[in-house]
């Protein structure tokens, strides 16, 4: 554990030296209704490469929720994914599509793959916010009877909206 710990300390180190655009961030999520509430917090790390239009990040997703009559249930989601820059609006708005992917590690129940649309939004030199809605691609999900349902989904529910703040070195 000592031995993966120092590792990741002197990659994260020299990337820094390096100047390369590192950028750490995330986002926070709850909602709250009657019979419902959840929470998620993801941490997001990610890395640009230099002169070409493509990132590669990755997020770690922590999701508790409570249903009245179910009780608490959470789950922990590693969420890698590449980043196309698609162009500038203007100098601060940016668009980007992500192809990303869902992977449930505590129960392995669950797994997505696919493309989601989003605009980044430079406030300051180190500081930006991202919005992304949407997503198109292919989820397997195993339910309860441990049966597999695979799908191919196109969705644009509130629930696929998702807002971040990001530091960039």
């Amino acid at each position: 554990m000592k031995k993966t710990l120092l590792t990741l300390i002197f990659v994260v180190a020299a990337i820094t030296i390096t100047q390369a655009q590192v950028w750490i961030g995330g986002s926070v999520n709850a909602q709250l209704n009657k019979d419902f509430k959840s929470f998620t917090i993801a941490p997001d790390v990610g890395y640009c490469f230099a002169n070409v239009p493509f990132s590669v990040a990755c997020a770690l997703e922590y999701q508790g929720s409570f249903v009245n009559g179910e009780g608490y249930s959470h789950s922990l989601t590693v969420s890698p994914y590449l980043r196309y820059d698609i162009c500038d609006i203007g100098e601060r708005f940016s668009m980007f599509v992500d192809l990303c992917s869902d992977i449930e590690v505590l129960d392995f129940s669950f797994f997505d793959v696919g493309l989601s649309p989003g605009i980044s939004f430079n406030l300051t030199e180190h500081w930006s916010a991202e919005f992304s809605y949407g997503f198109l691609g292919y989820q397997r999900e195993m339910n309860n009877d441990n049966a597999i349902e695979r799908s191919f989904v196109l969705d644009f529910k509130t629930a696929t909206a998702e807002f971040g703040i990001y530091y960039n070195f």
